[in-house]
């Protein structure tokens, strides 16, 4: 048997065998994420069909918890899960350089955003005004001494009370990439009311839109999966993903109101009776039944391999097999390995 498709079922049995709808959560999918990238890296254009359909049940199971997470209130997981970056970076600009050897005199984050596109070109891409880069991407920009230094953002941490410490007159000249930065006394940045007005605080909002960039290394799990299966699976696949996560969207925005009266909603003793036909019919109570289906794709497509599965792209079937893997890949968009030529070396964050 290919080796590929050996990988490919020992990968899908495995992950078969250790769902645990109790305990699932988005460490479990992130690491079977890992091992099917592991598989998939060098892989034939030929096995394509096999690893989008293997995606797509890592998909499958993100629904699933985004639905569990939505119907249970935990608006926390549910955000890391769609919407918040598993690891971003915050690049801390040398501003005072910058503005003496290059005359920059609007905002040089934005002067420096539009260096690193002109350096890199199509390797760049912005989210929401986030840079989206391979980190070793930026190493030039730290050796031409236009960043002093790049730091991962805590995940769970406000960005104002993680970077409080950085903010000092001289903290410019003093920093050195790669240094352990204490924090240091804050002097002459602005101060604003904080907590009642009892305390205050430095403006760190006004700082970090002016000193930093922030550069999303390692996105959501559900973007990321999105971002494979987005030109590989069928448009009518991914309409249907998108109306489950958007009416999970709709289940948490749902509890949320509810939950202004009562603690526990739905889940409370004194919600009326008459209440739950609308509740039962919000809330996701979603089930295995689509993970079952893209399993059932995958065994006919591992039966027969002249099967071709209409959950998938029609792109997956037409294009020459000997054309160059890489390419291929390229071409369909199936870019979920970010390998950066040139320099390799890692980041001190």
């Amino acid at each position: 048997m290919d080796m590929t498709i050996a990988d490919l079922i020992r990968f899908n049995e495995f992950l078969d065998s250790k769902i645990d709808l109790n305990n699932l959560d988005e460490e479990f999918i992130t690491l079977r994420q890992v091992e099917l990238e592991s598989i998939s890296k060098n892989s034939d254009v030929k096995y394509l069909p096999f690893i989008a359909l293997s995606y797509a049940k890592l998909m499958e199971l993100t629904v699933l918890l985004a639905g569990k997470y939505a119907d249970n209130y935990q608006m926390v997981d549910f955000g890391d899960l769609v919407a918040n970056p598993r690891h971003m970076d915050v690049c801390i600009l040398n501003t005072e350089l910058i503005t003496e050897n290059y005359g920059i005199t609007g905002s040089i984050p934005l002067w420096f955003k539009k260096q690193v596109h002109e350096c890199i070109g199509s390797r760049y891409s912005e989210d929401l005004g986030k840079m989206a880069v391979a980190p070793s991407l930026l190493f030039h920009f730290v050796e031409r001494g236009l960043l002093l230094r790049i730091v991962k953002k805590e995940r769970h941490k406000r960005l104002s009370d993680q970077f409080r410490g950085f903010i000092t007159d001289d903290a410019q000249s003093d920093l050195k990439y790669g240094e352990k930065v204490e924090p240091i006394a804050h002097n002459r940045v602005k101060e604003l009311g904080c907590g009642r007005g009892k305390l205050h605080c430095p403006d760190v909002a006004s700082w970090l839109a002016g000193n930093t960039v922030l550069n999303i290394v390692k996105d959501s799990l559900k973007s990321d999966l999105m971002n494979v299966l987005r030109e590989i699976m069928s448009e009518n696949y991914l309409k249907l993903i998108n109306q489950k996560f958007e009416k999970a969207h709709n289940s948490l925005a749902y509890i949320n109101m509810g939950r202004k009266n009562f603690v526990n909603y739905p889940y409370d003793e004194e919600v009326p009776i008459a209440e739950w036909a609308d509740i039962n019919h919000t809330l996701c109570h979603f089930t295995l039944d689509g993970y079952a289906l893209i399993q059932s794709e995958l065994d006919k497509s591992f039966s027969s391999p002249c099967y071709k599965s209409p959950f998938l792209n029609s792109l997956l079937y037409s294009i020459p097999k000997t054309q160059d893997t890489n390419d291929q890949k390229h071409h369909l968009g199936f870019q979920h390995h970010l390998t950066c030529p040139g320099n390799h070396r890692e980041l001190n964050v």
